[in-house]
């Protein structure tokens, strides 16, 4: 390993266990290194690929609806030759609705980033010994009816203004990424990664259920394996 370069994380880690191993309290060790790989692992991959696919299905459920206005928003602002890019996403208010509404419809980073009380506490009536380990529940949050009308219906409508604006800020109880400070430091890249994918797709094809069978979107844990579904995608 080269003391004056870092390849990856994991060798800018390993160096941080060797400068620390003679602190008793450092938390630098090599089971939490493995920890952090897996998280960044699976929060850089795995929830992204399930959310896309939850945008396909949803797509391919509703290909003259939700699908054909995303691909009408794409062929005013980016056309059929040019790739999308991220700056397009200003002026494409409905995709971005989808996107924000798939996020709170179907999150995938549930049950959130796991806390840990510091010390004892009281929350409305219930006592919290130090050390409990916390998870902030962002399906209950994202499907609360005294916070969202029809909460457990596709409805990209709820992010957009009479004018078909996007709504500015978005909504503080909108928190797929987890809340606080410790929340996921990799929603820009995962936001990014959805928009760009989605658009280019539908830029060049058309999405619908292979021999019309319709996808079965009402799942209640969106990490939970989806049911497999062969979709067909038509040049457009």
């Amino acid at each position: 390993m080269d003391p004056d370069f870092n390849r990856d994380f994991i060798d800018g880690y390993l160096k941080k266990i060797k400068e620390h191993e003679t602190d008793p309290t450092s938390n630098f060790s090599p089971q939490l290194l493995v920890g952090n790989v897996i998280n960044l692992f699976v929060g850089g991959s795995h929830t992204v690929a399930i959310a896309i696919r939850w945008h396909m299905l949803n797509f391919a459920n509703n290909p003259d609806t939700v699908q054909a206005r995303v691909q009408r928003e794409i062929d005013d602002v980016v056309g059929r030759e040019r790739q999308p890019s991220w700056e397009d996403r200003n002026k494409m208010p409905f995709t971005m609705a989808c996107m924000w509404e798939m996020q709170r419809w179907k999150p995938s980073n549930l049950p959130g980033v796991p806390r840990g009380t510091s010390e004892e506490t009281v929350v409305d009536e219930f006592f919290i010994p130090k050390g409990t380990t916390i998870f902030p529940n962002i399906y209950a949050v994202h499907h609360d009816p005294k916070l969202w009308k029809e909460p457990y219906k596709f409805d990209p409508s709820r992010f957009l203004n009479v004018d078909g604006t996007l709504i500015h800020p978005k909504p503080e109880y909108l928190m797929p990424f987890s809340i606080g400070k410790r929340m996921c430091p990799g929603e820009i890249l995962a936001v990014v990664e959805i928009f760009l994918y989605i658009t280019c797709l539908l830029q060049k094809y058309r999405i619908v259920p292979e021999l019309g069978k319709i996808p079965e979107l009402d799942g209640e844990i969106p990490l939970e394996e989806l049911n497999h579904y062969k979709l067909i995608f038509t040049p457009r």
